[in-house]
């Protein structure tokens, strides 16, 4: 799956991240983030997915973001 550029023009990354919530259980996601800008995606949570398939979410979302935000570009 082709990930589309940030509003800045660069390119984006897939990341995964874990935080720990407040009652002390573990809560991995998956996200695209600009390493130029800082704009990130949305957190694609990563709980009884392998980590194709959440990387797969996370691109989907991203591209989807940026489409609404940029209609006119492909």
């Amino acid at each position: 799956m082709r990930k589309k550029r940030c509003t800045c023009g660069a390119e984006v990354n897939v990341r995964r991240r874990t935080r720990r919530t407040a009652d002390g259980r573990e809560e991995v996601f998956y996200q695209v983030n600009c390493p130029v800008c800082g704009q990130s995606g949305p957190e694609v949570p990563a709980a009884g997915k392998d980590e194709a398939t959440a990387t797969a979410e996370a691109i989907l979302a991203w591209n989807e973001m940026i489409a609404r935000l940029r209609p006119f570009e492909d």
